[in-house]
Formats: C-alpha cells, sequence, structure tokens
C-alpha cells in the first residue's frame, strides 16, 4: 500500500492508542513523510557511523514504506495494517547506543527540518527523541539481562 486509506468510516480497524494527536500526521501527510524516508535512509546508506549498523537492511523500499508508516503511526495517523514492529532487538543486534542515536538523531533532524515547515518539524522532531531516548533505555536494559 503506498498511502493511507482515504476513508475507514471514521474507524480505525484496531484499537489504536495514539501518541500525537491526528492532526499532527495529517498536516505533515503521508507523501512528505514518504520523502523524508527517502532522503534519511539514502543519508544513511553513505554516512560513515550509521551506515554500518544498517547494513542488515536487505530491501531498502519495503524498508523505507515501513518506517513511513511507522512514522505515521506514531505521529497520530490513522493505523491502517496490522505491522509488528520488534526495533529493541534489531537496534539492540545492530549496536545501537547513546552515540548512534545522537548521529542518527542530528542527521534525522536536519533531514527533516529541509522537507518539513518548521512547526510540524519540531513536533516530528520532538517525538524523534522521546522515541530514540526509549530506544536507548530498552537497549541497555537488555544488555543488562544479557550480562
Amino acid at each position: 500500500m503506498t498511502g493511507p486509506p482515504h476513508s475507514l468510516n471514521g474507524e480505525s480497524p484496531f484499537e489504536v492508542a495514539r501518541p500525537y494527536p491526528a492532526r499532527v500526521a495529517s498536516e505533515i501527510g503521508w507523501e512528505r513523510i514518504a520523502r523524508v524516508m527517502d532522503a534519511f535512509y539514502d543519508q544513511v546508506t553513505m554516512h560513515p557511523s550509521l551506515q554500518h549498523p544498517f547494513s542488515a537492511v536487505e530491501d531498502w523500499p519495503h524498508h523505507k514504506e515501513r518506517l513511513t508508516y511507522f512514522w505515521w503511526v506514531v505521529l497520530g495517523g490513522e493505523k491502517f495494517r496490522r505491522e509488528m514492529y520488534e526495533p529493541v532487538p534489531k537496534h539492540f543486534r545492530a549496536g545501537f547506543n547513546e552515540h548512534l542515536l545522537s548521529e542518527w538523531l542530528a542527521l534525522f533532524e536536519r533531514t527533516v527540518r529541509q522537507i518539513v515547515p518548521e512547526r510540524l518539524a519540531d513536533a516530528w522532531v520532538e517525538r524523534a527523541k522521546q522515541v530514540g531516548a526509549g530506544l536507548v533505555i530498552a537497549n541497555k536494559s537488555l544488555a543488562e539481562r544479557m550480562s
């Protein structure tokens, strides 16, 4: 599917807790989120620190589509697929840490701000920081349990 459905009769097919008001995702728009994902992950593949952890990605178009949907939902968009995300084990295996998060966030913020209007970019970047911080905490916890 290339974008959100135009109509779900006002209801989500699944029960969804929205972390952000739906207007953030809809104001940014599916197409703009997809443009950010394209530009961002194209840069990741060439980034000196980030390209290695992301080298496990075998199908970039699928990865970008999946992450477009992820951000659509995280930013409050209507959930219209049954996607399962397991970011902690994947990022843990890739060696994701606070340093990589810092590099990821800097590149992500630059990319978002190049494509998205300031007010909406501010909301998206703030949410990305929250998601990233949660991922670092989860990875640290996983590392402690494994040692």
